[in-house]
C-alpha cells in the first residue's frame, strides 16, 4: 500500500536538523578549549564538504526508501547492502540508551544530584522502550515531535549563546582567548578528539532512510542537506564558545557541561532551569527518535528484501517497523544493563556506550565512499538531480570521507582519561567483534531462508 507523502521541506529540514545536531556534543566540543574554533572550522569544515557533497548526490539520485540500503544494493549487491544495513541498525541500537544516559545526566543536575548509576541504567531502559513505543506509529503522525525538538532546540542553544555572551560581557571569559590556546596542538590528545567533531557532523543519509514518505525527495533532499550542513556548524561553535566564557576547561564535564553552564548562568531563577530541562527533554527525545526511526526503516526495508531474517520485516496497519523496533529495545535494553555494571561512573558508562555506538555507526560510512565511486562509474547515466562537478574531486572527496573515518574510528580505540586502558579497549573492542560475529550469523540465516524460498 502507497503511503500518502506528507513530509514537506520544512518537515524535512526539521527532521534532518533534529537528527543531526547532536546537543549532547557541546559539551564535548567545549572541553577541547577555545581551539575547538579552528579545529571546527578546518576539520569539520573539510569533513562536512566531503560527506555532505556524498549525502547530497546519493540522496537526490536514488531517493528511495531505505537510504543507504538502497544505495549500497545498487552498488555492491544485496550482500553488503545487508550487512551495512546490520552495521546502521545496530548503531541505532546503542546510540539510543547512549544519548538517553545523557538526558538523565540534565535530569541528575536538577533534580537528583546523587543519582547512582543504577538508577540511571534504570531510567535509561524505561525511556528505550518509550522510543520502541514511538517507532510503532506513523511517521506521518509523529513528525510533530521532530519539528517540535526542533523549535526547542534553537530555544536552548539561543538561552545558551546568550547566557555565554551575558557572562562575558559582565564578568570576561573563563577561559583565555589566545594565540596558544586557540591554535590547535597536532599531539595524541587531539586524536582523541578528533572523533567527536566526525561523529558530530555524520549522519545526513538519514534523511534517505524515509525518502518514500517525503515530497519530491530527490529536489529537497540535497537542499535539507546543505541547510542542515551549515546552520549545524554555525551553531556547534556558538554553544561550545558560551559553555567556555561561562565554565572554565577544568571544570567542563562532557556529558553534563552543558546543563552544568545553564545552571551556572540561570541557576537564580529555578523555573527558567526547569524549564530548560523539560525543554532538552523533548529535543534529545526527538533526536533519539529521528535516529531510531531512520535505523528501523532501513532494516525493515532490508528485513523485506529477506537480507536480515524476516522478524526484521514485521510491521503494523500503519506501516511502522515495529519488529526492528521491538528488537532495538531489547538488545538496548541487554546493553544498558551490561555497561551500566562495567562503566566506573555515570560519565564513564556515557563515553563507553559513545565509543562503541560510534565505531559501528562509521562503518557503514566508511563503506559510502565507495558507493558513491562505485556508482558514478557503473551507472554514470543515472540522473543526478545534484551531481559533484569534475572528474578528480569526487574521488578526492571520496577518499578524503574515508580516511576521516578511519581516523575516527582509530580515535574511539583510546581511552578517556580516568579509564582502565586493557579494560576499556577489551570491552569497546570485544562489543564491536561480538556484533560483527552476531551480524554475519544473522545475514547467513536470512540467506538460507531466503535461497529456500
Amino acid at each position: 500500500m502507497e503511503t500518502k507523502k506528507k513530509l514537506k521541506l520544512f518537515d524535512i529540514i526539521c527532521l534532518s536538523f533534529a537528527s543531526f545536531f547532536s546537543v549532547e556534543l557541546v559539551a564535548s566540543q567545549a572541553s577541547i578549549g577555545p581551539s575547538m574554533v579552528i579545529c571546527m572550522l578546518i576539520f569539520g569544515g573539510a569533513y562536512l564538504l566531503c560527506h555532505g557533497l556524498i549525502c547530497a548526490e546519493l540522496g537526490g539520485a536514488y531517493p528511495d526508501q531505505g537510504g543507504i540500503y538502497v544505495w549500497v544494493l545498487n552498488a555492491f549487491g544485496p550482500k553488503w547492502a545487508a550487512r551495512t544495513t546490520w552495521y546502521y541498525w545496530v548503531n541505532v541500537v546503542g546510540f539510543v540508551p547512549c544519548t538517553l544516559v545523557a538526558l538523565i545526566v540534565v535530569f541528575q543536575q536538577i533534580f537528583v544530584p546523587d543519582m547512582s548509576i543504577t538508577l540511571l541504567t534504570a531510567f535509561s531502559i524505561v525511556g528505550t522502550w518509550i522510543v520502541v513505543a514511538l517507532n510503532c506509529i506513523s511517521l506521518n503522525e509523529s513528525k510533530f515531535l521532530t519539528n517540535l525538538g526542533t523549535i526547542l532546540k534553537f530555544v536552548c542553544l539561543v538561552m545558551l549563546v546568550c547566557g555565554g555572551v551575558y557572562t562575558l560581557v559582565k564578568n570576561g571569559s573563563a577561559n583565555e582567548f589566545t594565540a596558544e590556546t586557540i591554535f590547535p596542538v597536532f599531539d595524541m590528545n587531539l586524536l582523541m578528539l578528533l572523533p567527536v567533531y566526525i561523529y558530530s557532523l555524520t549522519g545526513m543519509d538519514l534523511l534517505s532512510c524515509n525518502a518514500g514518505m517525503m515530497d519530491q525527495p530527490e529536489k529537497n533532499v540535497p537542499k535539507s542537506v546543505f541547510v542542515t550542513g551549515v546552520v549545524s556548524i554555525i551553531v556547534y561553535i556558538l554553544s561550545a564558545l558560551a559553555v567556555l566564557f561561562i565554565l572554565p576547561l577544568d571544570a567542563i564535564d562532557a556529558s553534563a557541561g552543558m546543563i552544568d553552564a545553564i545552571i551556572t548562568v540561570y541557576g537564580a531563577s529555578r523555573m527558567l532551569v526547569i524549564f530548560f530541562g523539560l525543554a532538552l527533554v523533548i529535543v534529545y527525545g526527538s533526536y533519539i527518535f529521528s535516529w531510531a526511526i531512520g535505523g528501523n526503516a532501513t532494516a525493515l526495508q532490508a528485513g523485506e528484501e529477506g537480507e536480515l531474517p524476516k522478524i526484521f520485516a514485521k510491521t503494523n496497519k500503519a506501516g511502522a517497523p515495529v519488529g526492528p523496533a521491538v528488537l532495538l529495545g531489547i538488545a538496548s535494553t541487554v546493553l544498558l544493563v551490561f555497561y551500566g555494571m562495567v562503566a566506573s561512573s555515570n560519565e564513564g558508562l556515557f563515553w563507553t556506550l559513545l565509543a562503541f555506538t560510534s565505531i559501528i555507526f562509521l562503518l557503514p560510512y566508511f563503506i559510502m565512499s565507495f558507493v558513491f565511486l562505485k556508482l558514478r562509474k557503473d551507472d554514470p547515466d543515472h540522473p543526478r538531480p545534484f551531481k559533484v562537478g569534475g572528474k578528480v574531486f569526487p574521488k578526492v572527496i571520496a577518499y578524503l570521507h574515508a580516511v576521516f573515518i578511519a581516523i575516527a574510528i582509530i580515535g574511539y580505540t583510546l581511552p578517556p582519561e580516568g579509564e582502565d586502558p586493557v579494560s576499556y579497549l577489551i570491552i569497546v573492542a570485544g562489543g564491536v567483534l561480538l556484533t560483527v560475529l552476531i551480524g554475519e550469523w544473522a545475514l547467513n540465516v536470512a540467506r538460507k531462508n531466503k535461497e529456500a524460498k
